[in-house]
């Protein structure tokens, strides 16, 4: 005897929306297919999807902020990273040689400079002698370190000087013939007196036997007094004309002397005060000596 099949099972689990006619699980407290609720997709009756409601604002908010700040960073990346990735200019460690009121220039960049005031500028010397063609490195000191210095010489057919402060002799007379060699490093000068040896190729420098002019284009009269200037560390007053004579005393910057005669090349005779109301005769170069 062939056994009943049994009749088809009704399916209980599933439930038909009455407004689209889906069918979807029992499981779902509303149907999926058409949810209304706000900012979710709903489906039009047959089953067609229909517009639910317009974006979120908030999402919308979100989302301008992040792009804000999205483009915010790549704006300071581009301006700070760039330069260093693509071989941009940074600044350098030159230095400016503007110099403007007791100011000088130094760590400047492109379109930028850093101003500093010079308080105090010395020499490693303030007096020298060269033989012919011979070279000499002045040293400049400056406080605050690392300024701008720049150097000049009083006649540059006696001695020259570069921007390094190395002298050189070009003397060619037949003589010897003193040049004033000045540092400069905002309104701060310091100066060293340099005797040059000629090579005896050319013509010496002719010097005016009866009056005493320093660098500075002042005339010093014989028996007139005159004060001891530029001379920051210090001024040998030696025993003869000349820096292979020996060092009879030395005078500090300010001192004040008086002035006996022009004894030539550069130099003067002078008389000065050695205490105890006493007075002595030496030697000075006259780039030295300012009329009082």
């Amino acid at each position: 005897m062939a056994a009943k099949k049994a009749p088809p099972r009704r399916n209980t689990d599933v439930i038909r929306c009455e407004k689209c006619g889906e069918e979807y699980s029992v499981t779902y407290k509303r149907c999926p297919f058409c949810d209304e609720r706000p900012g979710r997709t709903s489906y039009a009756g047959g089953g067609k999807r229909a517009s639910g409601s317009g974006p979120n604002p908030l999402q919308v908010g979100g989302l301008i902020v992040t792009l804000v700040l999205i483009i915010a960073a790549a704006a300071i990346v581009f301006k700070y990273v760039s330069p260093l990735l693509f071989g941009g200019k940074t600044v350098d460690s030159s230095v400016s040689t503007s110099q403007t009121d007791g100011q000088s220039s130094v760590g400047s960049g492109d379109n930028s400079q850093t101003q500093v005031t010079v308080n105090s500028l010395t020499l490693s010397r303030t007096e020298a002698a060269l033989r012919s063609g011979e070279s000499y490195q002045i040293i400049a000191t400056t406080d605050p370190e690392n300024v701008k210095v720049t150097w000049s010489s009083s006649n540059t057919d006696i001695a020259t000087v570069d921007e390094y402060g190395n002298v050189t002799n070009v003397y060619t007379g037949t003589d010897t013939a003193t040049v004033t060699i000045t540092a400069a490093a905002g309104d701060k000068t310091a100066q060293c007196a340099v005797e040059c040896t000629g090579d005896g190729t050319g013509t010496g420098v002719t010097t005016d036997p009866g009056t005493t002019t320093p660098s500075n284009g002042q005339s010093l009269a014989p028996n007139t007094e005159a004060v001891i200037t530029g001379a920051t560390g210090g001024l040998n007053i030696r025993s003869g004309p000349g820096t292979n004579y020996e060092t009879k005393a030395s005078t500090e910057d300010g001192a004040t002397v008086t002035v006996l005669e022009d004894a030539g090349n550069g130099w003067t005779k002078i008389k000065y005060a050695t205490g105890g109301g006493n007075f002595d005769e030496g030697y000075v170069m006259t780039s030295y000596l300012q009329a009082k």
